[in-house]
This record gives C-alpha cells, structure tokens and sequence, in this order.
C-alpha cells in the first residue's frame, strides 16, 4: 500500500550567520506547527483563433512562498535569530537568509529567502505567545540530491562466534554497489563520493564483522568502480560475548 506524505516527514532548516561565508544551519522545528505553501504560479491564458473557443494556459513563472505559525520559543536558535531585533527591525539583507529543505534524512534543496511578515503577537495572558512568518523564495532553488549522502540504517546483534557481530542493513543495495566498513571507538561517516579504500574494509553484506561491545561501525554503500561512497549509517556495535 502507497504511504502517505506526513508533514513531519520533511526538515526545514535556515542559515542563521548570512553572510559570514559560513553557514549554520538550524531547524524550524520548536514552537512551529503548521506549514502552508505556495508557489504562486504566474499563468498565461489565451483562446487563439482555430480553437474553436476553447482556451489554454501556460504557467510563465512562479514565486515559491511559505508561512510557518506557532509559539514563541526563546533559546531556540532558528526561533531567536527569526525574532531578534537585528532581522524583525531591519530592512534589506538583513532579511536574507537560506532555507534547507529535507525529507527522511535527505537533503532536498537550498532556497535563497527573504523573510516577510514576522509577526510576534499577544493573546491571553494564560497563552504563549503567537509567532508567523513567511518566507519568499528568492528564484529557483539550488537541487541537492546527489551532493549529500542518503542515509543507511544499520542494525548490530550478537554474531555466531566470540567478539563477532552480525549487522543487519536497509534498504537492500543497489546494483553496481558494493559495501565498505569501518569500525572504532569513534568512526565519522564519509563525506558523499569520498574514494573508500585506505583505512576500509569490503564487506560481502552477510558476513559476522569482528568488533567491539559499544564501539560504533560505519557500513557505507560505495559505487563498486570507484569505489566512491553514496550511502551511509552508523550502528553502536553488540558483539557476542
């Protein structure tokens, strides 16, 4: 059966140093709790001659446009930098910003933004208080399937023998794809289309791994030609005893 988009399925991130050439990413997630989008579709409408009266649209351009509502949280850092009087009392670039979007773990794309309409309102005084604001996309996003690795679950149980674990992966891998892992007290997943050969062993996908009792294992998925990872997860380890 078909599964069903949820909302929460989808990460939206915003840099909260513009400007500084480097960005901090931090998650519109506290206090945010509802989405509407659009993205105001710019159409062309004509009936021409030899149509017989029947007309036909063309969609010419659009402007991606996105509101999120909620409470205010202070200490939250996407909330505090949206709120602060630097963005809300200011004009111009202070009012631009970048937006990630995410499903599931993958990135989607970067959006260049102006934020529009940061509304901090009153209410009850047995309420928190009200907060909204909109985001207008600034042209057209920045896709970023291919540039971030997609994400692997790993599972660890006990192997069959003393010191081994068997490792269990999702989803199935690809054709042309071949398993590399690593394992450590502390082990950094690879960055997308890093050469895995130094330092990494091939895995066959079945086979019991000697490894530690809470050491943590990095399983990645690589291109088996190059070698060139494209998918990746961590596990903490459980071995037999």
């Amino acid at each position: 059966m078909p599964d069903i988009v949820l909302n929460y399925h989808y990460k939206f991130e915003i840099d909260i140093t513009p400007g500084t050439g480097v960005p901090t990413f931090a998650e519109l997630a506290k206090g945010f709790s509802d989405l509407a989008e659009s993205l105001n579709e710019v159409l062309y409408q004509a009936s021409h001659f030899g149509d017989g009266g029947w007309g036909s649209t063309e969609v010419t351009g659009g402007q991606m446009v996105m509101t999120l509502t909620g409470v205010r949280v202070v200490g939250d850092p996407a909330q505090d930098y949206i709120f602060s009087d630097d963005v809300r009392y200011n004009f111009g670039s202070a009012r631009k910003t970048t937006l990630r979007v995410s499903r599931d773990g993958v990135p989607l794309v970067d959006w260049p933004v102006t934020l529009a309409n940061i509304n901090q309102s009153g209410g009850a005084a047995n309420q928190p208080a009200a907060v909204s604001v909109t985001f207008h996309g600034n042209g057209a996003p920045q896709a970023l399937a291919g540039i971030y690795l997609e994400p692997l679950t790993v599972v660890s149980v006990p192997g069959t023998d003393s010191g081994n674990t068997a490792i269990y992966v999702n989803p199935i891998i690809e054709v042309s794809h071949s398993y590399k892992y690593k394992t450590g007290a502390n082990v950094d997943l690879p960055q997308y289309d890093e050469v895995l050969t130094t330092g990494w062993t091939s895995w066959n996908g079945t086979a019991n791994i000697a490894a530690a009792t809470g050491h943590q294992i990095v399983i990645a998925e690589v291109e088996t030609a190059t070698n060139k990872v494209k998918k990746a997860g961590k596990a903490i380890v459980t071995s037999a005893s």
